[in-house]
């Protein structure tokens, strides 16, 4: 006959046996079930590399000193369909690479043609690894074009800048003919906005010294007759009455996969839900501003180093499988860290309503992928989403660039003063007025949310270098909003 003790050590198994089936069912906070994707510690590897890869600034000439800016999104496509096989042939098949001067460069850009600037820069090997498994040849395997020039005076060649040597080069190729002709006509025949060159508009020969950028080929807008609508946005995650909203089950699980069991959910003073499974071996931070963080603990004992197109491709790999995919995404920076064990970071930006947003520090992107050794380390990802397009009906035009630097007289001449040595306590604005716009090397609309959560908006934002410095003024109010260095 059983004993007592032995039904009670019966019944205490079964008991066990139960919770843990149940235990097993279960999260370890409400409402966040594991998902079924598989977070195996292998990466997933990206197979649209070329698709990240685009010129995000399109300047075309229309002969003359007539030029315009292309930011329609399906036209920017179209034109590097177009041109994108004519530069990696050019790549493949050249028949001869020459370095010119800086004005024969600038005079193609006079003539019908179109100037195509990369927001990353890649050297040629680089670049041409994402599209073909084929070798490029040593004599222009180190370039790094930041910039593509294709005249229709010249349909056999193309012209690089390459602004970390601040070298242009000529390369030619009997191969090949384009017709970058026949893309500026489409470009002429659609909506534009007329801009100038900022030595024609400022009349840099007669109004600065050789020691200016007399020949400066930026494109300032010449005509102001339009207004960029203002965007409502959502953000991808967000918190209403201290829950959640978003697709939060999607991005657990691409880090925790089925292991939910491990995970716990802790709090953060400033609101911010923090997810950490083990001892912190990976952390996921979701916070109410929409920010997106993740941190995995680094595997020496599983690590090895990657090339540029291994770290991309499971940079890329990662974020088309980490929640909320933007459209029209695209690689905005690259750095890359040597030694015994490399590191590669990624910077992605998208665009809203054919703009990005505007870069509110150095490395402000609003997603970055860190790759160390052949492990994914960090993530963060800023991802908004449009709402609505809200007109601003009280507006006939946007602020003028150069209105934008007057109003802002004081801070701009300051900062140029600074930034180049210069000492000089007058602040005469008609002294400095043509040096400042001279200076100018690059002009970017771009979106920037200003006004606080729940009432807050992207507005239309000029994002303006001068001597190294970024400038953001709100194209709306003229009105400076940041600057940096």
């Amino acid at each position: 006959m059983v004993s007592l003790r032995e039904r009670m050590k019966s019944v205490l198994i079964i008991g066990l046996f139960l919770t843990a089936l149940l235990l097993m069912q279960w999260v370890m906070y409400d409402d966040l079930f594991a998902s079924d994707i598989d977070s195996s510690d292998i990466e997933i590897n990206s197979t649209k590399l070329s698709a990240y890869i685009s010129p995000q600034s399109y300047f075309v000439s229309f002969g003359g000193i007539s030029y315009t800016r292309v930011y329609d999104v399906m036209l920017q496509e179209r034109i590097w369909s177009e041109i994108r096989p004519v530069v990696l042939n050019s790549f493949e098949k050249y028949d001869s690479v020459e370095i010119i001067t800086r004005e024969s460069y600038i005079e193609a850009f006079s003539d019908e043609s179109m100037v195509l600037r990369m927001p990353v820069e890649l050297t040629v090997e680089e670049f041409y690894s994402l599209f073909s498994s084929n070798a490029v040849e040593d004599s222009i395997s180190e370039i790094t074009p930041y910039e593509y020039l294709l005249s229709g005076n010249d349909s056999r060649s193309i012209y690089i800048h390459d602004r970390k040597t601040e070298q242009y080069y000529l390369v030619k190729n009997n191969f090949q003919i384009h017709d970058i002709g026949a893309l500026v006509k489409i470009v002429k025949l659609s909506p534009y906005i007329e801009y100038r060159k900022i030595s024609t508009r400022f009349s840099l020969e007669s109004t600065v010294d050789e020691s200016y950028d007399r020949l400066n080929y930026e494109l300032i807008p010449f005509q102001y007759n339009y207004v960029v609508p203002k965007v409502r946005f959502r953000s991808e995650i967000e918190f209403v009455d201290g829950e959640m909203i978003g697709d939060v089950q999607r991005i657990s699980g691409s880090v925790f996969g089925n292991r939910m069991d491990f995970v716990k959910r802790l709090k953060d003073a400033n609101g911010s839900t923090i997810l950490m499974y083990g001892y912190g071996e990976k952390v996921l931070t979701l916070s109410p501003g929409g920010e997106v963080l993740y941190h995995k603990r680094f595997d020496a004992s599983l690590s090895s180093n990657l090339n540029f197109k291994e770290a991309f491709s499971i940079a890329a790999g990662k974020i088309e499988n980490f929640g909320l995919y933007p459209s029209g995404i695209y690689l905005a920076d690259y750095v890359f860290e040597s030694g015994t064990v490399t590191t590669h970071v990624f910077y992605f930006g998208y665009k809203i309503n054919n703009y990005s947003l505007a870069e509110t520090t150095p490395d402000a992107h609003p997603i970055r992928v860190e790759i160390k050794g052949n492990q994914v380390v960090d993530i963060f990802k800023n991802i908004k989403q449009q709402a609505e397009l809200v007109d601003a009906q009280e507006m006939d035009r946007l602020y003028s660039i150069d209105e934008c630097i007057s109003n802002n007289f004081l801070e701009v001449s300051v900062y140029y003063l600074q930034d180049n040595n210069i000492y000089d306590s007058a602040l005469d604005n008609i002294e400095y007025y043509f040096p400042i716009r001279s200076e100018i090397t690059k002009i970017d609309m771009r979106y920037s949310i200003e006004g606080q959560s729940g009432s807050a908006f992207m507005v239309p934002t000029w994002q303006v270098v001068i001597s190294g410095r970024t400038y953001l003024f709100n194209a709306y109010t003229g009105s400076l909003i940041k600057t940096y260095r």
